[in-house]
Parts: C-alpha cells; structure tokens; sequence
C-alpha cells in the first residue's frame, strides 16, 4: 500500500467538501488503487492543524460550518508554509482558494512555492491555471511534479490532460458548451417554472452551485475562465478573453425570450473557442439551441461541452452536475494520479 500524505490550503465550501469526500472515499480509493491517500494538514488564513496520523475532517469542516475558524481547533498553529509541509512528509498539496481571475493571487504564488518545494499541486483554484498554465505545466515538468487541473474546467468532464492523450495528433479547431451549471439551472428554472431571474439564482445559492460571488455564473466570466484554461492547452498557449466578448444571463435579449416561449428552441449560455489562424477566438454569451442540437436537452445544472477536430470531426459529452461534491471529486482523481506517478 503507497501512502501519500497531501495539504488542503484554503477551507470554504471546496476544501470542507474535499476533505469529507476523501473520509468517505480514502478505503474505496486503497481497494481500487493500492494508495493510502492521507490528509495530514489544513490550512487557511487563519491558521492551520496537522496531524501525522490523518485529521478529524469532519471535526473541522463542522467547526468551519458553525461559524469557527481553523485557529479555535485543538492544537491549531500559524499558517504553514509550504517547506514546512514538505519537511512533515506531504507530497502533495490542493489549493482550494477563492478564484481570482485578474491576479490570481493567492492561489498562484502559492502554487510556484510549491512548485519549488517539489511537492505535487493539485488546482481547485482556477485563477493560477487561468493566468499561468503553461508556466506552471513547465515548472512541474522541471521539478518532476505533478500538477492536476480537473477541477478547473468542469470538475466531472475530461481534465485537460485527458484531452491531449484523446486529440493526440488532431487538430481542435473549435470547443463549444454549457460549461456554467449555475446559469444552466437558473435558465432551466425560468423556463420550466416560470421563475424569476432573482428567485432562480436564489435557488442556486441555497443548493450550493453557485460561486461564491455569483457574479462570476451569471455574467460569464466561469465559462470564460474555463475555455481559456481548455483552449490554452488544446488550440492557442496564449489565449485569453476580454469583457467585450462576455455577455451574461442578467439581461437576457428580448428575441431569445420570445424564441424559446415560441418553442423555437431553449436559451443556454454558450461559451466557444474557435481557432481562426493559429489563434482562439473566445466568446460567451446567451443563445438559442435547436431541438436537434444534443445541448437542447442539457437541463438543470448539467454541462456539457462539444469538440470540433480534424481527425475525429465532432464530439458531445453531456453530464456533470454543479456540486462541490462533483468539485471534490475531481480533487480526488488528480491526488489518486498524482500518488501513482509518484509510486
């Protein structure tokens, strides 16, 4: 059995949800892979507790709910670094960090000083993988590291790594997809209920889709992030967005309403990457879906996102609900491959 101690940094809503998957998880992960995934530290602004044995997650993930911070739990220190971490036996670390996609901070100085400490880096932030994949991707590579991006572009789609071994050789020219499950339950939701904008985003909030600043769904800026992430590793390295190319589900045009109560097709937000001479041209924004395209019957907080390539023409993968549970799990899959590289 190869145990692998790991770090959680940063513990909101992802990292609790994170470390109560892996209790419940950890012995269906030995059985199917021979790993003892192992979570000896946690830590946040506040403070951070390590246990050599494994901690009490649902012991602080509830202190965490009910209001506490990680500094009022038993035996609790200063924030640790991450040659601290690496000198306790950790060997890998999941940053969990709210998402800040102009600086990206500070999720990516973290991620480089642990790039630096050798130690495995796992992103449920999107912010360094948004502003430096190709940075962090070579650093990795130098450190002889593993760095895991799966929860970045839709948690239960394929990670970017599992693209590039499907599209070996092929040429991606355009990805397209409901890639927010937020706005793809608040548009479901004003459809099928006739519920209000404000009513069905309240919706989401309460169940726990959404961002912690909504903001980031709803105008979307998450599905952006999420193509350049995609396109950054599958058509242009140096792709990017600007605010003009985004529009959201605020204020939803008035001929797509009308459209969609016509029965003329359902109202997603649509985000897409185009390759147009060696570049990627990315653009998100409410549109109509015919009852013929596979994304029309993409309903609730489903995603689903679509490939155009050179040698396999057309690909549709449907699934993935929002959830943290579904955010964890992607944290899961790359802690479980970085222990196997490591073996």
């Amino acid at each position: 059995m190869r145990r692998y101690d790991f770090a959680i940094c940063g513990f909101g809503n992802v990292g609790r949800a994170l470390a109560r998957h892996h209790a419940a998880r950890a012995a269906r992960v030995q059985e199917q892979f021979a790993v003892d995934l192992r979570l000896t530290w946690v830590a946040d602004r506040s403070g951070a507790v390590f246990s050599p044995d494994g901690i009490d997650a649902e012991g602080l993930a509830k202190l965490k709910a009910d209001g506490g911070k990680l500094a009022d739990a038993p035996g609790a220190q200063p924030p640790a670094a991450p040659d601290a971490m690496r000198a306790s036996g950790v060997e890998g670390i999941v940053i969990a960090l709210p998402t800040d996609f102009e600086k990206g901070e500070p999720g990516l100085t973290l991620a480089r000083r642990s790039l630096d400490c050798d130690l495995d880096v796992i992103l449920g932030d999107k912010g360094p993988a948004l502003l430096a994949l190709n940075e962090l991707e070579e650093h990795a590579a130098r450190a002889k590291v593993f760095l895991g991006t799966s929860a970045t572009t839709g948690s239960a789609l394929p990670s970017l790594s599992v693209l590039r071994r499907w599209f070996a050789a092929a040429r991606v020219d355009q990805i397209t997809g409901i890639l927010n499950g937020t706005s793809n339950f608040i548009l479901t939701r004003m459809r099928e209920r006739q519920a209000s904008y404000d009513d069905a985003l309240a919706e989401a909030v309460a169940q726990g889709i959404a961002e912690a600043d909504p903001r980031l769904d709803v105008e979307g800026f998450d599905s952006a992030i999420k193509l350049v992430i995609l396109a950054r590793g599958l058509i242009d390295p140096a792709a990017t967005f600007a605010e003009g190319q985004l529009h959201g589900i605020t204020d939803l045009p008035l001929d797509l309403v009308r459209a969609q109560s016509g029965g003329s097709g359902r109202i997603r937000l649509i985000g897409s990457a185009t390759r147009e001479n060696g570049r990627a041209t990315i653009t998100v924004a409410p549109a109509l879906v015919a009852p013929d395209d596979p994304l029309f019957f993409v309903d609730g907080s489903q995603k689903a996102i679509r490939f155009v390539t050179d040698d396999l023409s057309e690909m549709t993968l449907v699934g993935g609900a929002s959830s943290v549970t579904g955010t964890a799990s992607a944290l899961i899959r790359d802690l479980v491959a970085a222990a196997i590289a490591r073996k």
